[in-house]
């Protein structure tokens, strides 16, 4: 099946589907695929659309869409949950953030283009068949290969809708960590997408591994389930302690603390650390050991990133220092 072929109405009600869906084609002719996990309720309800990933080398949120899966009972269910797993499986098989394909990062090529590269044409088919029909979407990330991040939830505070819920009421009914609010946002991102469809929007985020994380990974399913309580998708009161930390800053990892050399980097803060306006967050320096670069922090925030990677170039993004605020 093409991806242009799905449609939630035409599967019954109180199922569960299991759908490989193509996209695209390789350099070699191969189908590029996903796989589609949707679970029909026995009522009517919304469409709650689950992602995960979106860079290949992240993988709590896949994990977390097949739990949920093969967990959630069709018959308790109002409205469907549509799982895609691995948005960008070309990345996945090769671990890494970008497709090796085309090498473009599928999280800044968002409306995509029905005729463009492999990842674009991901983006595409995402957006027109998935996001777009969906009434609330959550993302699933985690922090990749070299950097770090707090496990938190994500979302626009820009996003006003006509809908009755918002994004600020799913993320912090997600209940992770930390809360984090962003005054704007950058084109070409999934949840970019969401918001000019009209379409309330979170993501996640949690702390650097090569492996899924059992204490975020529960963050996950628990975030998700309180989610689907909150819309009215399944019955019961959300779980779980509110945010310990509320977060409000750009977000953006294209826009962070930079390196200005090349050379071996070492930071000094650790995540959600309180830095004040000029106060040292790490040093680069030579593999001789001298000091290169001294890396001073912009504002008074918190430590809401950090690279891990101690090999580092010019233009790599090195922290990003977020405000704190009181829900």
């Amino acid at each position: 099946m093409h991806l242009k072929d799905f449609e939630i109405s035409k599967l019954e009600k109180n199922s569960k589907t299991i759908l490989r869906v193509e996209i695209s084609t390789d350099e070699k002719g191969e189908a590029v695929q996903q796989t589609l996990l949707v679970i029909r309720g026995n009522k009517d309800g919304p469409i709650l659309l689950l992602t995960g990933g979106v860079h290949g080398d992240e993988f709590e949120g896949p994990q977390t869409i097949m739990n949920l899966f093969h967990e959630i009972e069709p018959e308790k269910l109002s409205g469907s949950l549509v799982g895609l797993v691995i948005a960008n499986e070309p990345a996945y098989e090769d671990a890494n953030r970008c497709n090796p394909i085309d090498g473009k990062n599928l999280a800044r090529v968002f409306p995509g283009d029905p005729k463009g590269s492999v990842t674009e044409q991901i983006a595409y088919w995402m957006g027109e068949i998935l996001i777009s029909k969906a009434d609330y979407y959550i993302d699933f990330h985690s922090s990749g290969s070299d950097s770090e991040m707090p496990q938190m939830c994500g979302y626009f505070k820009c996003n006003s809708t006509g809908n009755k819920l918002t994004s600020q009421d799913m993320a912090e009914a997600f209940r992770a960590k930390v809360t984090w609010a962003h005054p704007d946002f950058a084109e070409g991102r999934t949840l970019s997408y969401a918001y000019h469809h009209v379409i309330p929007a979170i993501y996640s985020e949690c702390p650097s591994t090569r492996c899924v994380s059992k204490n975020d990974l529960e963050v996950y399913l628990r975030g998700a389930l309180n989610v689907m309580k909150l819309i009215g998708m399944m019955q019961g009161k959300l779980e779980g302690s509110p945010s310990k930390y509320y977060l409000s800053g750009n977000g953006d990892t294209d826009q962070c603390v930079s390196a200005t050399t090349d050379g071996f980097f070492q930071p000094d803060k650790n995540l959600l650390e309180l830095v004040k306006k000029g106060e040292s967050l790490g040093t680069i320096k030579s593999l001789s050991g001298e000091l290169l670069e001294e890396i001073f922090s912009p504002i008074q925030g918190y430590v809401g990133m950090r690279r891990m990677l101690p090999s580092t170039h010019v233009g790599d993004s090195l922290f990003m220092i977020a405000d704190g605020f009181k829900s």
